[in-house]
């Protein structure tokens, strides 16, 4: 019996360390799944702000010329400060990410509420002027640092879901902008509706948390012969299954060219969308509408992406190829909004064209991140340059095509070719069967 005893006091302790240890296991996954949490917070305050601003720079920019007593032209330039805000962080986007993407979603939020709050109260040009370049900065950086948050192999459907929500609060912006002036009120104030939100999400990104150091993890090696998911599927195509092999690159691809395609591919779709985002009003104008009747048409396209970019993660999950569906529907509705001239056909195509293009962005996003061989900081870095290039370039490639035919023919022109681009390349990637 004192063997007993004694066998069961040295058996004591290892129970307590078995019990320590699972104790151990269970907090830490605890904490993963509040830093999860936590993370999708900071990003959905993140990107619902910027949907908000972004999409409302036009319209108070119109506003602005009014308070000011000048022609809105003059002031054109100041709706080019996102893009080049995405140049400059891309630029910098390495060394912004050095110390991890909390930092740098900190500083992002501060300068967007800075921005935002001047742009809203400004009430000479040059203070306006500050706000928006501020305001571009800012939206900049939280593009920036979404990717480097949200890498990983279902980073297509985590991307789509966070674009969904900018998309979403777009579709706020103008009508608040017009409602806020309507009543007497300076329309230009509805940014201060998205200060606040900055600054919780500052506050959030404050506090320190061990899981922000993503922007360092790497990829697997260039080299690498494991099979990269494809981000069509949101990571659920394994080995060499046709989904993954649809739409992931070949094993032994260099890491340079891998990112250029991938590049590109980001340039092409930012670019169909920006085509719209832009001269969609303008084109309902042509049809017969009043500037306001268009301004508020044109919201089609937003609700188009809306619910593409809320129905994208499901579509990815069961590996439906989004990008060629997404780039036929686009191409139809292109057609549509070219080759009628009466207002509701125009706004359908706009809708379809929304619908179509929506899931683009962050699938071809998703691709760039899981290049093998590029860090977190150095694919978040890429994929701000490749929307800034697209945000400057495309809308006034198609202004210049419109100016020298007409803005039917320059949507034909323009965005089918992009279109056909992008739905081939996603086709022929060298690893599919």
């Amino acid at each position: 019996m004192s063997a007993g005893a004694g066998s069961g006091g040295r058996d004591e302790p290892a129970g307590r360390e078995e019990r320590g240890r699972r104790k151990a296991g269970a907090g830490t996954a605890r904490e993963a799944v509040a830093q999860e949490r936590r993370v999708v917070r900071q990003v959905g305050f993140a990107q619902a702000a910027l949907g908000f601003t972004v999409n409302s720079l036009g319209a108070c920019l119109v506003l602005l010329a009014r308070d000011l007593g000048t022609a809105p032209g003059e002031l054109a330039w100041l709706s080019s400060s996102f893009g080049a805000g995405l140049l400059a962080v891309g630029a910098a986007g390495p060394l912004m990410l050095r110390p991890g993407p909390r930092p740098a979603l900190l500083t992002a939020a501060l300068v967007a509420a800075a921005g935002a709050a001047l742009l809203a109260v400004a009430s000479v040009e040059a203070a306006a002027a500050a706000g928006a370049l501020l305001l571009g900065l800012g939206a900049a950086g939280i593009v920036l640092v979404t990717p480097a948050l949200l890498h990983g192999p279902d980073a297509a459907a985590r991307l789509a879901r966070a674009n969904a929500a900018a998309s979403v609060s777009a579709l706020l912006g103008p009508p608040v902008i017009g409602a806020l002036d309507a009543v007497g009120a300076n329309g230009r104030l509805a940014l201060l509706l998205a200060v606040p939100p900055l600054l919780l999400l500052a506050a959030d990104s404050r506090s320190r948390t061990p899981a922000t150091s993503g922007a360092h993890d790497r990829r697997p090696p260039a080299d690498s012969r494991s099979s990269l998911p494809d981000a069509d599927t949101a990571g659920r195509a394994r080995g060499s299954s046709p989904a993954a092999q649809r739409g992931g690159d070949g094993p032994g691809l260099p890491t340079a060219r891998r990112a250029a395609g991938a590049w590109a591919a980001i340039v092409v779709a930012v670019s169909m969308e920006f085509c719209f985002t832009i001269w969609a009003t303008t084109r309902l104008q042509n049809t017969g509408l009043t500037t306001g009747a268009a301004a508020v048409t044109a919201t089609a396209f937003l609700i188009g992406m809306a619910a593409g970019r809320l129905a994208a993660p499901r579509l990815l999950e069961r590996e439906v190829p989004v990008v060629p569906l997404g780039c036929g529907l686009a191409a139809a509705g292109t057609l549509a909004v070219a080759l009628t001239g009466a207002p509701a056909p125009v706004t359908a195509g706009l809708l379809a064209a929304g619908l179509g293009i929506a899931p683009l962005y962050p699938v071809t996003l998703a691709r760039l991140v899981q290049v093998p061989g590029l860090t977190a900081a150095q694919s978040a870095a890429y994929g701000a340059l490749a929307s800034g290039t697209a945000i400057l370039a495309a809308p006034a490639a198609l202004a210049a095509l419109g100016a020298a035919l007409d803005l039917r023919t320059a949507f034909l022109i323009a965005v089918l070719p992009l279109a056909a681009i992008l739905a081939g390349a996603s086709w022929s990637h060298p690893g599919r069967k």
